[in-house]
């Protein structure tokens, strides 16, 4: 019976162990310094926090206060929906299924 290591030698197998030896430590290294990464990223006890910007917000809020349905935005119209559920169905009709289903329908009926 044969066996890859019978016509191997013993330079080729050494050379085969030391190569998967060497990758597998890269491998491993770079996992590592990924970890490691996150970790520093991720530290609660380290984070100081960034302060926002509240004197765009001032004007907003003042005018939510003083007039509530000023400041809302316009409500989208029962129209728009309506427009909106009218594309959808055609743009079902148009799918390839219900267009042979269709055609299927009027070949039937003509043929009777």
């Amino acid at each position: 019976m044969w066996t890859p290591a019978a016509s191997m030698s013993t330079f080729e197998i050494l050379f085969r162990l030391t190569v998967v030896v060497v990758l597998s430590s890269y491998l491993y290294l770079k996992h590592r310094q990924r970890v490691r990464r996150r970790s520093e990223r991720y530290k609660p006890a380290e984070w100081t926090g960034k302060p926002i910007d509240v004197t765009q917000l001032k004007p907003i809020l003042e005018k939510l206060r003083r007039d509530y349905l000023g400041a809302r935005q316009p409500s989208i119209g029962v129209s728009f929906h309506r427009s909106l559920l009218g594309l959808a169905r055609q743009t079902v009709a148009r799918l390839a299924y219900f267009q042979e289903r269709e055609s299927h329908e009027q070949a039937h009926a003509h043929g009777r």
